[in-house]
């Protein structure tokens, strides 16, 4: 095992983010990068990586993983939503235990040093990542967890992908962030989704 090489900070281009909790923008790395990290550092053959639990809850599924490199193990959890279609019920429970497992990998890989740099706050190029959109001014006002899984889900039914969400959102919201959106701009959108199957 590598140490140099799992610690190694990521390209700027690698780096993408997200919106956490309390409207907070986060630096993460998608997880082919995270696998293509570990096989450089390790081996194909050097790591492992095994969901050792799960649990489905209402609105989020859980999972808890095992990641070994070489005589190294770690743990952690990982979780995604529950992506729900327009009238409410589960798109793909397998597709969101796919989302957690990846979550896992990468926070057990950021044990190793995966990443680490993006954590710690220091070394990460995040000057470099498009500026975030201003969140909604009260936590009350943002979309909820049902209009969130609704976007997400005809979304995908209508092979929209993140580039052309993202160009919709900035075009009509003056937003890059679907978890930016306010109630009304999140309703307003899936009109527009539902009504034009995302044309435009």
């Amino acid at each position: 095992m590598k140490r140099d090489v799992l610690c190694r900070p990521f390209a700027p281009e690698q780096i993408k983010q997200r919106e956490g909790q309390g409207g907070k923008m986060l630096n993460y790395i998608e997880a082919h990068a995270v696998v293509a990290r570990l096989n450089e550092a390790c081996g194909e053959d050097g790591w492992s990586f095994e969901i050792v639990e799960h649990k489905i809850l209402d609105e989020e599924v859980i999972v808890v993983a095992k990641l070994t490199a070489g005589t190294v193990t770690k743990m952690a959890f990982g979780g995604s939503s529950v992506t729900r279609s327009r009238d409410g019920l589960p798109m793909s429970i397998a597709d969101d235990l796919k989302a957690a497992g990846s979550d896992a990998l990468k926070k057990a890989a950021s044990l190793l040093g995966v990443g680490l740099h993006l954590y710690g706050g220091t070394g990460a190029p995040a000057a470099q990542a498009r500026p975030a959109s201003p969140a909604p001014s009260s936590p009350n006002d943002r979309l909820t967890s049902r209009q969130l899984s609704a976007i997400q889900s005809i979304a995908r039914r209508h092979n929209i992908g993140r580039d052309r969400m993202n160009h919709m959102l900035d075009e009509r919201f003056g937003k890059i962030e679907v978890g930016h959106l306010s109630r009304r701009e999140a309703s307003s959108l899936l009109s527009e989704l539902t009504g034009s199957n995302g044309a435009g």
